[in-house]
């Protein structure tokens, strides 16, 4: 692990000690909650391993809380810039980068995705509020609900309620970029 990279297992771990505390919730709690082991907790509380995007969610979504939330420490500002090359990025799956567009606390959470071909989100999620996915590059397929999928291109659209388990995938030849934007603030 570089000093980048612990700086930035040490500030998120920091930030989960802290979440977990405030919701009065143990280790054991939060493990069963998410799924997680309680060492692999202690791990990440500890600056010790920088969880996956995905656990990072699923251990916000438990203390009440949003990834961003835990990773900007509550910052707000009244404006937030974000330059094309900047904003945090993160490893969604095999394939797929998460960069989120904004910085702070917000009430509507944008995040771009760039998801080689042959990756995917992973499992289902579902979460309060509505989503929207607008392609700025390639194609990506979008699933909403069981029955419901959606082939959409370059300047297309989707909006949904998040509530319904939903998931993306990149089954094109070519890389894919999007953006995705919750509101309330999920990830």
């Amino acid at each position: 692990m570089d000093e980048d990279q612990h700086l930035l297992a040490v500030a998120i771990g920091t930030a989960i000690r802290s979440a977990r505390r405030d919701a009065g919730l143990t280790l054991r709690d939060v493990a069963a909650k998410t799924g997680l082991s309680q060492p692999f907790l202690s791990q990440a509380e500890n600056g010790h391993s920088v969880p996956s995007v995905m656990n990072l969610h699923r251990v916000a979504q438990v203390l009440g809380t949003t990834a961003h939330a835990l990773l900007e420490q509550g910052a707000r500002t009244p404006t937030s810039l974000v330059r094309s090359r900047e904003g945090r990025r993160f490893a969604l799956s095999d394939g797929a980068v998460l960069r989120f567009c904004s910085t702070g606390v917000r009430a509507m959470e944008p995040n771009e995705v760039t998801a080689q071909p042959g990756s995917q989100a992973g499992e289902h999620t579902e979460h309060a509020g509505e989503e929207f996915i607008y392609v700025i590059d390639g194609s990506v397929r979008v699933e909403v609900g069981v029955e419901e999928s959606y082939v959409l291109d370059k300047g297309d659209t989707l909006y949904y309620p998040a509530t319904v388990p939903h998931r993306w995938f990149n089954d094109a030849a070519e890389p894919a970029r999007f953006l995705i934007t919750s509101t309330p603030p999920s990830f």
